[in-house]
């Protein structure tokens, strides 16, 4: 899962400001801490679905399949 990939570090030396990292630095959002929790949770969710859909059985594309409604 993503979320151990990600981190959420703090960018100020008040601790007020943060930033969302990927796991190659890239910075993906800033913020305070709830915020960048809220993105992770977004970031998170969004790839739980999408991995959620690859593993539903996927059919071969037909090529020679006629159109049920002639245009």
């Amino acid at each position: 899962m993503m979320t151990s990939e990600l981190m959420i570090v703090p960018l100020s030396l008040q601790h007020n400001i943060y930033a969302l990292r990927d796991e190659r630095g890239n910075t993906l959002g800033t913020g305070t801490r709830e915020v960048c929790e809220v993105l992770l949770y977004i970031v998170t969710r969004v790839k739980q679905q999408e991995s959620l859909r690859t593993r539903e059985v996927r059919l071969p594309a037909r090529e020679n399949v006629r159109a049920a409604i002639p245009i």
